[in-house]
């Protein structure tokens, strides 16, 4: 198997909202079609498909693109993908279908599509195996959010999207923005005594250290966003 991190989160909003820039990961499997885990928001789909075609990925390639949640930031670009298999769980669906209007983060006019596309599966209960890979569902911040677990590298990797969104979250179990705030806690929990590492959805990568009792969670890179500036020719960095 071969992981790799297309994007890292980053977190933060700004006088105009929130970023929303997501993490994305691409999972190969030998002798299977590439998997794709999320993908990042409507402004980044031509740099999604620069980071694939670098990695020798077409869109054509991908057979699986499993979306952790329907929100704009990590669905929206499902339809780049002519050939791919995409899988919510069946509780995202209903909350789509109930609460679409109220959760302003859903791009429920995208839907339908998707529904009547003959090309949607659903998954159901706590966990289970999808296209080889375990996943884990870990409602809160939706009620059909779903993590990924992979033993990668001699490590336990947990690919949690906005189930943790950055590293406050992880430590303190304490969440912004969610459905359901004792939902979020208690999967928060589940990662936190499950994995090695975690990828976020907005953070970067976050490795959990034990020693007996105690646990420390550690930044294993940093994150960086370059801002350009066309008109200045300039580029700033913003860095956590």
């Amino acid at each position: 198997m071969r992981v790799d991190l297309l994007f890292q989160g980053f977190p933060g909003r700004s006088s105009r909202g929130f970023l929303g820039w997501s993490s994305c990961v691409l999972i190969r499997q030998e002798g299977k079609s590439p998997i794709l885990f999320d993908t990042v928001g409507f402004n980044e789909r031509g740099a999604l498909l620069t980071r694939l075609q670098e990695l020798g990925v077409n869109r054509e390639d991908i057979g699986t693109v499993l979306l952790s949640h329907f929100h704009f930031d990590h669905a929206v670009n499902y339809p780049l993908f002519p050939n791919a298999t995409f899988y919510l769980h069946e509780e995202e669906v209903t909350h789509i279908e109930n609460n679409g209007e109220a959760d302003l983060a859903v791009p429920a006019e995208m839907y339908p599509a998707l529904r009547d596309s003959g090309r949607l599966s659903l998954l159901s209960g706590k966990s289970g195996v999808v296209e080889g890979l375990n996943w884990i569902h870990t409602p809160g911040h939706t009620p059909g959010l779903y993590s990924i677990l992979l033993d990668y590298q001699g490590k336990k990797w947990a690919l949690v999207s906005d189930t943790v969104k950055n590293i406050s979250e992880l430590i303190t179990g304490e969440v912004a923005m969610t459905w359901d705030d004792a939902r979020s806690r208690e999967s928060i929990n589940a990662v936190k005594q499950w994995a090695d590492i975690v990828v976020p959805g907005h953070d970067r990568l976050l490795e959990i250290r034990r020693t007996g009792q105690q646990v420390e969670v550690v930044p294993l890179n940093e994150s960086v966003i370059d801002i350009i500036v066309p008109w200045k020719d300039e580029k700033f960095s913003i860095k956590i």
